[in-house]
């Protein structure tokens, strides 16, 4: 089994209420370790989010509601991530984009050669990769179907994510995007109705620019894109 590791997650949990980079160092390793324990891991990778990030690039806000906790961080928070990628072999800072999209890519990399692996992090928007998850705050495995993660993937499109800072469609939140979905045979036609709707001439350009935020890689490099095209023939149905 190999563990993908949202390197993220454990940092932010080691830095809290820890008073020196030691002490947090410790406990990142204690995280580490009993999270490999748990899933019965043989190997494992790690990402860490890197200095840039392609999704600030296209919306200047991209998690600009984050400020405050930004300001909260020990003063030594970068050099334990600094530290955290030297001591770990199997870790890498990310190259413009989010410790997610590694995640995502490495586990469709591992899936399509056939290799077990488990997804480690705490973070919901991860739901959109199939197979296993163990979650290190609640000490627990679960696995997402691949039904599932489709569905949550093209939900959280329409909604956005208001601890990122994405807009969505304005005022819809889980149940009414789990209304827009429900009986769906085809949840992206289904998305471009919603846009339409909301932003009518405007709705396809709005949709690109959510879904560019919300979409986490595949493989490398690996934008969302909906066809105009597909757009029109979606909405005229």
């Amino acid at each position: 089994m190999i563990a993908i590791i949202d390197g993220d997650v454990l940092l932010y949990m080691s830095i809290w209420g820890m008073d020196t980079k030691q002490e947090a160092n410790d406990k990142f390793d204690g995280l580490f370790n009993s999270s490999l324990e748990s899933v019965f891991a043989t190997d494992y990778v790690m990402a860490l989010g890197g200095p840039d990030n392609f999704r600030v690039d296209l919306f200047p806000n991209y998690k600009g509601n984050r400020t405050k906790s930004k300001s909260t961080r020990p003063e030594w928070f970068l050099d334990l991530k600094s530290d955290i990628v030297e001591r770990y072999e199997g870790c890498i800072f990310t190259d413009n984009c989010e410790a997610d999209d590694m995640i995502r890519v490495w586990a469709n990399e591992l899936t399509a050669a056939c290799i077990e692996n488990i997804v480690i992090s705490v973070d919901k928007d991860l739901d959109c990769i199939p197979g296993l998850h163990y979650n290190p705050r609640k000490e627990f495995i679960y696995e997402v179907k691949e039904a599932y993660a489709e569905y949550f993937y093209w939900k959280q499109v329409i909604m956005g994510d208001p601890t990122d800072n994405i807009p969505g469609i304005p005022r819809i939140g889980p149940k009414t995007a789990e209304a827009i979905l429900e009986g769906s045979t085809d949840y992206r036609a289904s998305v471009c109705k919603a846009y339409e709707k909301f932003y009518k001439e405007e709705g396809y350009e709005y949709m690109i620019a959510n879904g560019r935020l919300i979409h986490i890689w595949r493989h490398m490099n690996d934008h969302f894109k909906v066809k105009r095209e597909v757009y029109d023939k979606a909405i005229s149905e």
